[in-house]
C-alpha cells in the first residue's frame, strides 16, 4: 500500500471499516483443505486450499480480504474480479487468495463466510462465492435482510450438495478456525483498515492497498505489472 499510495496521494481509504487491531499472537490459517471450483457449477479436482487461485508457484500473490456483507466487497467481485481473472489468474502471472474478514456491525457476514467455506471443502467455493455476492442486495442488513443466505446459494448448487453445506454449515466449528485465521492475519499483521483491501505479496514483502475500490484498474494493472517485471 505505501508503494502504491505515492502514486496516489489524494486518494483516501474507502470501504467497510475494521475494528482497531489490539495486541496477540499471529494464529496460524488452516491451508491443508480438500477441494475448490475452478469453473461455475463444476467441482474440480481436490488441490492445497481452496481459497486459492491461480498458479501455485506464481512469483507475486494477491491476497484479499472481504466481507461478504460489505457492498464494497460486492463491488470488487463484481467488477474487478472478471477481468483481475482473465488478465493475471487464468495466465498464471498472480496466485489469488481470497480471505475472510466478518466485520461485527453485519450481522449475516460470519454465517456468510461458514457456508462459503462448506462449499469450499465439496468443491463449489468459487460457485458460492461470486452467488452470495452476486445476491447480497437480497439476503444481507444493507438490502432486504432477508438473512435466506442458503436460499440463494441452493439456486446455483445440486439439491444434495447443498444439504451437505447446510448440514457443515450448522455444525462443523472446525469452519471458524480458517476465518479466525484469516482474521488475525487481517489485524495483527497486515494491519487492514477496511474491506475489501488486497495484499501484494511480491520477493517477501506484503503491501496492503485499501483504496483497491477507489482507483481504475489500469493504474492498479500498471502498480501490478510493475511488481512482476521486478522478478
Amino acid at each position: 500500500m505505501r508503494t502504491l499510495l505515492l502514486l496516489l496521494p489524494a486518494l483516501l481509504l474507502s470501504g467497510q471499516t475494521a475494528p482497531a487491531p489490539k495486541t496477540a499472537p499471529l494464529a496460524k490459517t488452516a491451508t491443508t483443505l480438500p477441494a475448490k471450483s475452478a469453473t461455475l457449477g463444476k467441482a474440480a479436482a481436490p488441490i492445497t486450499n481452496y481459497k486459492e487461485s491461480g498458479s501455485p508457484t506464481a512469483t507475486v500473490s494477491l491476497e484479499a480480504y472481504t466481507d461478504y456483507e460489505c457492498p464494497h466487497c460486492a463491488r470488487f467481485f463484481k467488477e474487478f474480479m472478471p477481468q483481475f481473472t482473465k488478465d493475471y489468474i487464468q495466465t498464471g502471472k498472480v496466485k489469488f487468495v481470497h480471505r475472510d474478514f466478518p466485520l461485527p456491525q453485519h450481522p449475516h457476514a460470519q454465517l456468510a463466510a461458514r457456508i462459503a467455506n462448506a462449499a469450499g471443502q465439496l468443491g463449489y467455493y468459487d460457485v458460492v462465492v461470486n452467488q452470495i455476492f452476486a445476491t447480497q442486495d437480497t439476503w444481507s442488513v444493507n438490502g432486504k435482510n432477508t438473512g435466506d443466505i442458503e436460499g440463494e446459494v441452493a439456486k446455483v448448487v445440486p439439491a444434495d450438495v447443498m444439504k451437505k453445506i447446510h448440514d457443515m454449515a450448522k455444525n462443523d466449528a472446525h469452519l471458524d478456525d480458517g476465518i479466525k485465521g484469516d482474521m488475525t492475519m487481517a489485524q495483527y499483521m497486515d494491519h487492514i483498515p477496511s474491506t475489501p483491501s488486497v495484499v501484494v505479496v511480491s520477493k517477501g514483502k506484503r503491501e496492503v492497498v485499501s483504496t483497491i475500490m477507489e482507483m481504475p484498474y489500469n493504474l492498479f494493472k500498471k502498480y501490478l505489472d510493475g511488481k512482476l517485471s521486478a522478478q
